[in-house]
């Protein structure tokens, strides 16, 4: 999906909408959680600590380790996460503990059990072990026994399945027992895993290995949380220590998979020729004629055919893997461009007497036509599909999946209601933007709670704050605020379009969302707190000042410049030579609180100083490039001062720690051959107006110089 926020096409009427969705937000707010209690995936956490209650010592004080037992014929990732716990054990205690894969006769009197199995219930009484809700957990110690179990869901005859970019491998439909692993980790030793590879890794005290007796039950209620960092996840990139963070976050392995962008893409190069009547008439008759890219047409949403050729593609997906969870019907990108003018998919619309809502539809030789918003249209179509799937499929399973989406689709219908199984994909896009958009925004993702039963949040993140770029992009509170926010309105799943993972400019703001996706009812100040404390160590109070200064300078950019596309661009003017001075000062008090610590300390110093130095050097450049956009006769020159800022850019990129900074998405691969990186040089269009191979649009410069500065 491309960014479209802000389109000069939105109306004045559509403005008036805004004023009068404000005035019933209070009152929502007062409704929304008794409204979705019912939703799936509502979540819910008991714990319980048994403070009076002897501890038990993973590892005993004769120096044997407590072994491991695995339920019999467990799942791959059950397999892979008692090795993960066996590692953490050694590392802290010094002991590695022996994995059980099969039940030991005689059973040990103490050990720890990973994955439900009958024998253990008697080692746990009046423990209740079982699992009423995606992904569940149930943690429990007593004085001689550990659980760490979960729901799993495996089918061995479909363990190999389609990625986005190549096939999974180890598949399974629920992950609840490896989740629970990595909470008891967590929660119970105290592991941090504060940012990808060994050194961003924060092991405690082998006190840490005394655990107090409890019990804990918890589900998420976002099942989809490997969307959080789309890009990281199974199936797109291979196994990393990038991926491997992700999953010990429990984003990687959740309980329901999601494709984020547009089913019927492919529609037109399979369909094309010998079923034109499938695609959207166009204004001169013709269909499918335009938009020209095969991957934008639009289809005739009315057409029978089109009913059927989807039922068909359905039924052959659900025969190759029936364990599916959604059935697709996302209209192609481009939302203003080439829909349908026959009269059965316009059917669907409201009449332009219902609403004074309008958006202006484009078509090919020039041709507009203002007409009221198509989220109508869409929900029929969800529908019609849903009905139809129902009485063809009875037992598929799956949500259909319809996007709220774009100018043309975000408002919520006039008439039409979304059926019971339909998902709705809200792309309302208020995470990391500016006030006013974001209530705007969020205004209208309340409506649409209002009407869907299920419920999915999918923004466009864009670059507004600089986290495409490397820039700190890290609007903290606004990240609290937005997955409460999420929760309560009875979001299940999630899936950000994108983040790059440039992490030494966002770590504590990676750590914190992922932590949010698990738990969005979590203290998120106190996991910022306790963040600082173990990365930093002394010199916590100082990188705590020095993340809320990006915080505030950040913020202060995107809400001055309101224009999203725009703020980017105006980053020097926030980012000023005084912020970086402040920023040098906090490191400079960071290193000297942490010169006689534990060196962990001072290297996760010098991992966020590669961050502040990366976002001083495009800051740097930025400002030259706009020195080239506001003297065009003096550009060549200036693009001369700018290829040297790139090129020691790239000298200071190859000195950056392990995952600091993603390279190249921004053009530079430094282990390419000296041959290959010139023709990737700057070739990625997230840098436009940071590299003379990719300066302004007219359309950017037109915006930037007609926006101006808010700064009142």
């Amino acid at each position: 999906m491309n960014e479209m926020t802000d389109h000069p096409h939105r109306t004045n009427a559509k403005r008036r909408l805004f004023i009068a969705l404000a005035l019933s937000l209070a009152l929502a707010a007062f409704t929304t959680q008794a409204q979705h209690a019912s939703r799936i995936g509502q979540p819910s956490r008991e714990l319980e600590i048994f403070a009076n209650r002897a501890t038990l010592p993973l590892i005993a004080a004769d120096g044997i380790a407590l072994p491991i037992i695995v339920v019999d014929d467990a799942p791959p990732h059950t397999k892979a996460a008692a090795v993960t716990l066996a590692d953490c054990i050694e590392r802290i205690g010094g002991v590695r503990p022996k994995i059980f894969e099969k039940l030991p006769d005689p059973v040990p009197a103490r050990a720890i059990w990973v994955g439900h199995q009958p024998a253990m219930d008697a080692a746990f009484p009046g423990v209740d072990f079982t699992f009423r809700h995606p992904e569940e957990i149930v943690l429990a110690a007593n004085e001689n026994h550990i659980a760490m179990t979960g729901r799993d869901r495996w089918d061995p005859k479909f363990s190999t399945v389609e990625g986005r970019r190549f096939p999974i491998t180890d598949a399974q439909q629920e992950y609840g027992t490896a989740n629970a692993v990595f909470t008891f980790l967590q929660e119970q030793i105290g592991i941090r895993w504060l940012y990808p590879g060994e050194t961003g890794t924060d092991y405690p005290g082998k006190e840490s290995l005394n655990i107090r007796p409890f019990t804990l039950r918890y589900h998420p209620q976002f099942r989809d949380r490997s969307g959080v960092f789309n890009q990281l996840e199974r199936g797109y990139i291979k196994a990393n220590p990038e991926q491997d963070w992700t999953k010990h976050q429990r984003l990687l392995l959740d309980s329901f998979t999601f494709d984020g962008g547009h089913y019927f893409k492919d529609w037109w190069e399979k369909y094309g020729k010998t079923k034109p009547e499938l695609f959207a008439l166009q204004p001169d008759g013709t269909r499918g004629t335009f938009p020209e890219d095969p991957q934008r047409k639009k289809l005739c949403e009315g057409e029978p055919l089109v009913w059927q050729t989807w039922l068909d593609e359905q039924a052959k997906h659900l025969a190759a893997y029936p364990h599916q969870d959604v059935l697709y019907t996302m209209a192609n990108d481009s939302y203003f461009d080439g829909h349908c003018t026959d009269p059965r998919s316009r059917a669907w619309d409201p009449a332009p007497s219902e609403t004074d809502l309008r958006v202006t539809l484009s078509w090919g030789n020039n041709i507009k036509q203002e007409w009221p918003p198509l989220s109508d249209r869409y929900v029929h179509f969800a529908n019609k599909l849903s009905e139809l799937a129902a009485e063809r499929l009875p037992n598929h399973g799956c949500l259909v999946m319809m996007n709220a989406y774009g100018e043309v689709g975000n408002t919520v219908p006039v008439k039409a209601k979304p059926r019971d199984d339909i998902l709705v994909v809200s792309v309302h896009n208020f995470f990391l933007r500016h006030k006013a958009m974001r209530n705007e925004e969020k205004q209208m993702f309340t409506e649409w709670s209002k009407i869907c039963k299920q419920l999915y949040w999918r923004p466009n993140l864009g670059n507004q704050g600089g986290t495409q770029t490397g820039y700190p992009d890290v609007p903290f509170q606004q990240a609290m605020e937005d997955f409460r926010f999420a929760a309560e309105h009875g979001v299940m799943g999630i899936f950000f379009d994108a983040f790059f993972e440039h992490w030494a400019p966002n770590a504590p703001f990676f750590y914190l969302i992922s932590q949010l996706a698990w738990n969005p009812y979590a203290d998120g100040n106190a996991l910022l707190d306790d963040y600082y404390r173990r990365c930093y160590g002394p010199a916590a109070a100082p990188m705590k000042a020095y993340w809320e200064l990006m915080a505030q300078t950040r913020q202060t950019m995107v809400e001055t410049v309101a224009l999203p596309r725009v703020s980017l661009l105006r980053s020097p003017v926030f980012f000023t030579p005084e912020v970086f001075q402040q920023a040098d000062t906090l490191i400079g008090q960071a290193k000297t609180a942490v010169a006689n610590a534990d060196a962990r300390y001072a290297a996760r110093v010098a991992f966020t100083q590669a961050g502040l130095d990366h976002t001083r050097a495009m800051v740097e450049i930025r400002a030259l490039m706009q020195q080239s956009e506001d003297k065009p006769k003096e550009r060549e020159a200036i693009y001369a001062e700018v290829l040297k800022k790139w090129a020691a850019w790239e000298t200071l990129a190859q000195t950056f720690p392990p995952h600091a900074i993603n390279t190249k998405r921004l053009g530079f691969d430094p282990n390419a051959s000296q041959a290959e990186p010139e023709g990737k040089k700057s070739s990625n269009r997230r840098i436009m107006g940071f590299h003379p191979d990719a300066p302004l649009s007219k359309r950017a410069l037109r915006e930037m110089f007609g926006e101006g500065l808010d700064l009142e």
